[in-house]
């Protein structure tokens, strides 16, 4: 074979590798599960009242209750939701979280935000996906097809009956902000109307 004949045949062997190498290192990315480092522990500070001799806990009034999806395509960013709860909370200890993971998951608390926040005061609750995954139109967006979105809009039949009040949260946000403030935020106003939520979204996400 004349060297001239030979690089055409080096030139697509090369090729032929290179595509071979690259999808094997995002087949191996993705099958390597993400690992999370263990998160430092958050106290209260002094004025915080105390609710750890609470009867029962995830009743507490005193407590500021956070209610998340668990959707282990979207782990990371729970994972940076929660701790940014904590790292901006004056009373860390006094957050209890409800986490609304789908019937179908295996095993919820195995997920890593339970390794990673050993000490987190939480709650797991199934959220039958048949109950909407019926009633949802195909969108442009392929998150908004996953029936676990649209959990909140079931909360009150999902969280136990005394909790009185929760935050929502996404698992696409960030605080930047004591969520106590968000939680001690009026849903009506004097004048009977609920308008005060702009307002409050602007000082936990300044600029927006």
């Amino acid at each position: 074979m004349k060297p001239e004949r030979q690089l055409p045949y080096l030139f697509f062997s090369f090729l032929f590798f290179i595509i071979c190498l690259h999808h094997g290192i995002i087949n191996a990315a993705a099958a390597t599960p993400q690992q999370f480092r263990e998160a430092p522990e958050f106290y209260n500070s002094p004025e915080c009242p105390s609710i750890e001799n609470t009867h029962n806990l995830i009743c507490s009034d005193e407590a500021v209750h956070a209610a998340m999806t668990l959707d282990s395509a979207y782990i990371r960013g729970s994972m940076a939701a929660i701790l940014s709860i904590l790292q901006h909370s004056s009373c860390p200890q006094n957050i209890i979280f409800h986490f609304v993971a789908s019937a179908s998951m295996t095993r919820p608390h195995t997920l890593p935000p339970f390794a990673s926040f050993p000490y987190l005061k939480f709650e797991v609750y199934r959220f039958d996906d048949s109950s909407v995954s019926g009633l949802i139109s195909t969108s442009i967006r392929s998150a908004l097809d996953c029936p676990l979105n649209y959990a909140r809009s079931y909360l009150a039949n999902i969280l136990p009956l005394c909790v009185r009040k929760v935050v929502y949260l996404d698992s696409d946000l960030v605080l930047v902000d004591d969520i106590a403030k968000l939680a001690a935020t009026p849903l009506i106003d004097q004048h009977g109307l609920g308008d005060n939520f702009r307002g409050l979204c602007q000082d936990l996400h300044p600029g927006q």
